[in-house]
């Protein structure tokens, strides 16, 4: 059997979005992935045009995965607008340390890479978006949703900072403070 037929293109978005993870954008060439991966850059070349391709389809799959994939769990754990921003902040404030490196690779990518920055702008308003309407559907105003889904998100980002570089994640006891505090009217 052929190496094109052993690898699909989610076989090399992994294996990319691994070495992304670990060392940015710029780790993320065909031929040492080829030789991770134990077969030819013709391999790569039957799934991307080029590298470009494959950053790009890494930025997708982090939209995919981690957007588009949490909202839908999210929606579907819970029917109560509180319980489901609980849900939320446990999934999300609650990622291994290779997704908060991962989160950090894509936003560095998008600093210099037009097609990462569109995503990442797409991607920061379809969570701003989905925890203002849990805002909403609890209660809040309109107004007051957007301001604190901001400050959520802001927190989030903020965590995966400081987690970088070895502070603890935030104790249940705080992420349930800060669910408290968004709820309270």
């Amino acid at each position: 059997m052929s190496s094109v037929a052993r690898l699909s293109k989610d076989d090399w978005i992994a294996a990319a979005a691994a070495r992304f993870a670990d060392a940015g954008a710029a780790a993320v060439r065909v031929e040492p992935l080829a030789k991770v991966l134990g077969v030819s850059k013709g391999s790569f070349y039957w799934h991307f045009s080029d590298r470009a391709a494959l950053l790009a389809a890494i930025v997708d799959a982090w939209e995919q995965r981690g957007t588009l994939e949490i909202i839908d769990a999210v929606e579907e754990a819970a029917d109560d607008p509180g319980k489901r921003l609980w849900i939320l902040i446990e999934r999300t404030f609650g990622t291994p340390a290779e997704a908060d490196a991962f989160e950090a690779a894509v936003r560095a990518w998008a600093a210099q890479d037009a097609h990462a920055q569109a995503v990442a702008k797409r991607v920061d308003h379809q969570r701003l978006a989905f925890v203002a309407e849990l805002l909403r559907a609890a209660g809040i105003p309109k107004a007051e949703a957007k301001r604190r889904a901001d400050l959520l998100y802001c927190t989030l980002i903020g965590e995966y900072t400081q987690r970088s570089y070895g502070k603890p994640k935030l104790s249940k006891a705080s992420l349930r403070s800060l669910h408290r505090l968004l709820l309270t009217d």
